[in-house]
């Protein structure tokens, strides 16, 4: 893997267009007011919590976990645009059942590229729900893959 051109590098395949998604719909704290928003706040949560933490998405989980992990990928499976070319239960499957951290990374890329292509073309619908809530953190646990 190539890690000068990822996001955590600021070097990510939609780099710019993260950036520019990230400042006009992300605040600072709480919630996003809109679903692209969230949808992004969510996804960069994950992926930071990998590169800043080594903490990923658990790949066993108990029902209430579980369902605290994928909720970050609840709009994406309604509202991607499957025109995008990307599978999102493939994408969260991806993440959650890497079997390597390299899998794990290759798999967070995707998911942030799939999230900014969607973002990209949705208008700016309400949201009124936090992924991040107290459950959310649940989902992760630090990295015990070694390759």
């Amino acid at each position: 893997m190539d890690y000068n051109n990822i996001y955590w590098m600021c070097n990510g395949k939609y780099q710019k267009d993260y950036d520019e998604l990230w400042e006009r719909l992300v605040p600072a704290r709480g919630n996003a007011a809109t679903k692209a928003g969230e949808v992004l706040r969510a996804v960069s949560r994950i992926y930071y919590r990998w590169y800043n933490d080594c903490d990923r998405i658990q790949p066993v989980l108990n029902e209430s976990v579980a369902v605290s992990a994928i909720k970050a990928f609840k709009y994406l499976y309604q509202f991607l645009d499957l025109d995008s070319g990307f599978c999102t239960r493939k994408l969260m499957e991806d993440i959650v059942f890497a079997d390597t951290e390299e899998d794990y990374e290759l798999a967070l890329e995707r998911a942030v590229d799939a999230i900014i292509e969607w973002a990209i073309k949705q208008p700016d619908t309400p949201n009124s729900d936090d992924f991040l809530d107290e459950k959310f953190d649940g989902a992760f646990e630090f990295d015990i893959i070694r390759d």
